[in-house]
């Protein structure tokens, strides 16, 4: 048994300290050793456990809107409480000049180097005009839609949640921008001589890959914006617990999109972004319902998404990178490879380089996949709802303390 108390006084002490330092304490035990001093053992709850990574949450005020950034960066900060102005005085600067008869707005607003003797273009120097103006036009819709438009749609269904209201207007985002995204890199797909066909994707390398038709290198520049635009948004938004394998992801999607830019690869790019981008509809829609407070449709929407997961991500997107060497660089004859032709970036340095970066992107792919399984697992043998494992570190503890809210945490 427990030595006798000799200080009966240290129990009101120590609560009184816990008291002061604003920590619950769930049990809390005093006894004197060998010195005679009181010593304080604490059992923390779950919930206090849970909440000892929130350095990585942090709430401010933006207008009154329902924002928690996933950092204390001064400079993310001031970006967040004012992106709608800095946004819109940005494209409003560029129309406004424009309207005037300035030059200089064309290289923001139109695509640059086009083909004097036919309607295409190559690429060039002033292509990061372009970019940057879309840049903020992103910016710009996604505030809006995140902080006027998507949270109207959970108030509608009566869940009072803010997180869930929060979680909701950057999922319904992202699905928008996703679903109009891939609808026309399918159209422009449909309509190209490599529709269907990997064999295509590398045919008369570089000749038919210098010159890229409008529709192309405008999917291709804004899909550019969308991905630079996301790696500030990864920090205005609430930390996950996958974080920074999503930053990672981001850079290295980043990275793809403008090595295969610049050196022609810009069909098989095309094709990869449509592969990638397909089955997070499933999983954005999955969640969208789910912060709705529905039950059995994410779990339906999750297995779609697995599927499509596992069919694109892994088997086609694996399949595309074998076609690299066994119909791609295999195919380019030695006088149309680096460095022999002047427009040919055909090379096994520089194609092995592209390679290593899609396998980095094959290695965050298959950790998200082993959190699926877990999901999986969860639903099939346990029999619990779908939940995403790559949600937040913390609990919501903001909604724990409305015991009428209806929303359901992620």
């Amino acid at each position: 048994g427990m030595p006798p108390l000799e200080k009966p006084c240290a129990v009101e002490r120590a609560q009184s300290e816990c008291t002061a330092e604003r920590e619950p304490v769930d049990s809390v035990t005093v006894y004197s050793g060998k010195t005679g001093t009181a010593r304080l053992r604490v059992r923390r709850s779950s919930k206090q456990m849970r909440s000892k990574d929130t350095k990585h949450r942090h709430r401010v005020a933006v207008g009154g809107r329902n924002v928690v950034l996933s950092t204390r960066n001064p400079l993310i900060t001031w970006l967040a409480k004012n992106e709608l102005t800095l946004s819109f005085a940005a494209i409003f600067i560029v129309r406004t000049c424009s309207w005037l008869g300035f030059a200089w707005p064309q290289l923001f607003l139109t695509l640059q180097h086009s083909s004097p003797n036919s309607h295409r273009f190559t690429r060039g120097a002033c292509d990061v005009w372009f970019v940057i103006n879309w840049i903020f036009q992103i910016l710009a819709a996604r505030s809006i839609m995140l902080h006027n438009v998507l949270p109207l749609i959970p108030q509608y269904f009566g869940v009072k949640s803010s997180r869930s209201q929060r979680r909701f207007g950057e999922t319904g985002w992202f699905l928008c921008y996703i679903v109009l995204s891939w609808s026309i890199g399918f159209s422009i797909w449909r309509d190209s001589p490599y529709y269907m066909n990997t064999r295509h994707l590398y045919a008369n390398y570089p000749e038919d890959h210098v010159l890229m038709p409008y529709s192309l290198k405008w999917y291709y520049l804004v899909q550019t914006a969308f991905w630079i635009s996301n790696l500030y948004t990864i920090f205005v938004e609430e930390r996950r617990k996958d974080h920074m394998e999503m930053l990672t992801h981001h850079v290295v999607t980043i990275a793809l999109v403008v090595l295969s830019y610049t050196f022609h690869f810009t069909r098989f790019g095309h094709v990869f972004m449509l592969v990638m981008d397909f089955p997070d509809v499933f999983l954005s829609l999955a969640k969208l319902v789910r912060y709705l407070g529905n039950e059995m449709a994410p779990n339906i929407l999750f297995g779609l998404f697995t599927i499509s997961w596992v069919a694109t991500k892994h088997y086609l997107c694996i399949k595309m990178m074998i076609s690299i060497w066994t119909e791609g660089i295999f195919e380019v004859p030695m006088e149309k490879r680096f460095p022999h032709c002047p427009d040919s970036f055909a090379s096994y340095p520089i194609v092995g380089f592209m390679w290593a970066i899609l396998c980095v992107l094959q290695a965050v792919l298959i950790y998200w996949f082993v959190m699926i399984l877990k999901v999986l697992e969860k639903v099939l043998i346990k029999g619990e709802d779908a939940a995403d494992e790559r949600s937040d570190e913390e609990s919501d503890s903001e909604d724990e303390a409305k015991p009428n809210d209806t929303g359901r945490s992620n």
